[in-house]
């Protein structure tokens, strides 16, 4: 099962203009940079990393939409 991206429903990074903040799955080792999504929540985001199962981590972060830019390491909201 995959689960639905929702990115554009993000809320605006206020730093970055074109930028939201969410949870990312990503993988940037072993091997090559890949950005699965950013998601709202890192519920959602552990969830779809469990399902890749391959050396994927979940950070929070800005992410530029319509690209696989990301940011991490940022402060998560409370």
């Amino acid at each position: 099962m995959s689960i639905r991206s929702l990115t554009k429903n993000l809320p605006a990074d206020p730093d970055n203009k074109g930028w939201v903040l969410g949870w990312a799955v990503l993988k940037d080792r072993p091997g090559p940079w890949h950005l699965v999504d950013v998601y709202p929540s890192k519920t959602v985001a552990e969830a779809q990393a469990a399902q890749l199962n391959d050396g994927y981590i979940v950070e929070y972060g800005s992410h530029k939409l319509g690209s696989d830019d990301f940011i991490g390491g940022l402060t998560p909201p409370e």
